[in-house]
């Protein structure tokens, strides 16, 4: 019997754990660096307990809040490029789930750029999330140069980096003033032209 029990109790605590990330992410968003576990748990219908079970403390609970907006924000760009192979398509989709993932993260993403939560979140694990969004940029150029579409005379990791920081700061301007798919087009116009400029000079 005990062995008939030990599946619905796994599954009960994914199903808690995705819970408690899934409320957490709501306090986060509301609270910051300043959100308590209790209210986590009240929120999530968990008692106390049950949430120190999953994480050990306030820090091991923020590192996996970070981690799953990262993750998510990285499978939402991979899963918009790979569905096209036309590196223009791919840059146009590229920018407009970032701007979505603005709306879908954004007081996330700004807690998360507070210098104080670097503290908690492991270096080498933070240097691999920015290669990897880096390597989604880069994959779009490199497809691009190659089709002889964009200029190669270009520094890619810069142009990668500018494309990526552009998203939030046109995002954080302009929000209210276009819809994200008018913000998209207008930010992919002004990439493509940096890209494709003097391209057969």
């Amino acid at each position: 019997m005990e062995h008939l029990g030990l599946p619905i109790k796994r599954a009960d605590a994914v199903s808690n754990r995705a819970r408690i990330i899934e409320v957490a992410l709501a306090v986060f968003a509301e609270r910051g660096l300043d959100m308590e576990m209790g209210e986590i748990a009240s929120r999530a219908d968990l008692g106390i307990g049950t949430l120190y079970r999953h994480f050990a403390n306030r820090e091991d609970l923020l590192r996996a809040i970070v981690v799953h907006t990262l993750d998510d924000t990285l499978k939402q760009f991979q899963t918009a490029v790979a569905s096209t192979v036309d590196p223009r398509a791919a840059l146009l989709a590229f920018v407009s789930v970032g701007l979505r993932v603005q709306q879908q993260y954004g007081p996330i993403f700004a807690v998360i750029r507070d210098p104080k939560l670097m503290r908690i979140f492991d270096r080498a694990q933070a240097q691999t999330f920015r290669d990897q969004f880096i390597g989604v940029v880069l994959g779009i150029l490199e497809g691009g140069i190659k089709a002889k579409i964009f200029r190669s005379d270009l520094d890619q990791e810069i142009v990668a980096a500018t494309i990526m920081g552009s998203i939030m700061g046109v995002h954080d301007l302009f929000e209210t003033r276009w819809s994200v798919e008018e913000l998209a087009q207008k930010l992919f116009l002004l990439h493509l032209a940096m890209l494709t400029s003097n391209v057969n000079g």
